[in-house]
């Protein structure tokens, strides 16, 4: 009964603080937010208590990005890299806790998708949560992305909820990690619009991983030293057109921007090929922002891609907007912090979907509990 006991003080308090956690479709690492939520819907208050970023080694990276590639992968091996994921993030879970002297409620935890696919109304995250709160000692919400799907949406994205809560009205949220996605906020729930725009860092991370042998552009260096390739950028265009043509509601993943999206492209300087994919990033995004959304006041930006000057002076360039790169620590944490405001509006029975982002008949409440 104890355990109940103090869950129950938990579902009865408006005031928690949620350790979120993600992985992002780069595979690269977990982001970890300790945040403390106090209230519900718009009014409600996030603060960010303390954050880390784990990266993961190498080969279990190369793992991870195994499993989701179909040519690769297998009902085997998704079956045992849910156990194999669920046990590393637990590790690194374990390890921040020991950290920390604040106290957590619980863990809002969303687990590494692995295949995305809204044609069919069908998503999978994996990383057993099971093993997470057996671990821990602490309930974990986790699964958020499902329920949003049966109710008819794309369960994507799913940040927007707490773009609408945390920015002001007119903001574009940008959010620059594997996949670029972008928030229109506005104070009104029913007008605020967000969808994944195409690809950010992972078509360039594929890229100077085959021909520089390191796993990210650090500080665009390798784009500063290339130039635009017009007639290469037209042709990325062209294939990325049926995606980009496609109103909101609107989600995609790796399972497209991968290997597959680059066959048969021709390129000169492989400097000049990471320069063109830098700029193919920002001109679907830009280019989304003005076909799909009502004229806003900045862009704010977060995710990896905040870090690569390149990329951010091209987006000044072709939006011609403000773009505001928050401090360091919020750039990294921000997904991390909405995936807790997820868990506290699970614990206050309230639907924290985007309707007028992914499509859903209506809201519901997202996720599924995991219990120690």
């Amino acid at each position: 009964m104890s355990f109940w006991n103090d869950f129950y003080g938990i579902l009865s308090s408006d005031t928690r603080n949620i350790l979120g956690v993600i992985s992002g479709t780069s595979a690269d690492g977990l982001e970890i937010a300790l945040t403390r939520c106090i209230g519900t819907g718009k009014a409600m208050r996030v603060e960010l208590l303390k954050h880390s970023s784990a990266s993961f080694d190498k080969r279990f990276q190369d793992e991870v990005i195994r499993t989701y590639n179909p040519v690769n992968s297998s009902v085997d091996r998704v079956n045992s890299m849910n156990f194999s994921i669920g046990r590393k993030h637990a590790e690194y879970i374990r390890h921040f806790l020991n950290s920390t002297d604040e106290s957590v409620d619980i863990i809002a935890y969303h687990g590494q998708t692995v295949y995305h696919d809204p044609s069919i109304g069908a998503t999978l995250q994996i990383g057993e949560a099971d093993i997470v709160s057996y671990e821990t000692g602490l309930p974990v919400v986790f699964d958020f992305r499902k329920k949003d799907m049966v109710a008819g949406g794309e369960g994507a994205p799913i940040i927007p909820y707490f773009d609408w809560i945390y920015f002001d009205e007119g903001t574009y949220a940008v959010n620059l990690g594997g996949i670029a996605n972008v928030t229109y906020v506005s104070e009104d729930f029913e007008r605020v619009v967000a969808f994944d725009s195409g690809p950010a860092n992972c078509l360039i991370d594929l890229t100077v991983k085959r021909f520089f042998d390191i796993d990210f552009d650090r500080n665009g260096l390798i784009a500063s030293r290339g130039k635009v390739d017009e007639r290469l950028l037209e042709k990325l265009i062209e294939r990325d057109r049926s995606y980009f043509l496609r109103k909101p509601p609107k989600s995609t993943g790796r399972e497209i921007y991968n290997e597959a999206f680059l066959d048969g492209i021709e390129y000169g300087k492989p400097e000049d090929l990471v320069r063109t994919l830098v700029r193919f990033t920002v001109h679907q995004l830009v280019e989304s922002i003005n076909s799909y959304l009502s004229l806003g006041k900045r862009i704010v930006v977060t995710g990896g891609g905040a870090l690569n000057p390149v990329l951010v002076e091209d987006l000044r360039l072709l939006s011609g907007f403000e773009v505001v790169i928050p401090d360091r620590v919020f750039l990294q944490a921000k997904e991390a912090m909405g995936m807790a405001v997820l868990g506290q509006e699970f614990l206050n029975g309230v639907g924290a979907n985007v309707p007028s982002v992914t499509g859903a008949k209506g809201r519901v409440v997202l996720g599924k509990l995991a219990l120690p």
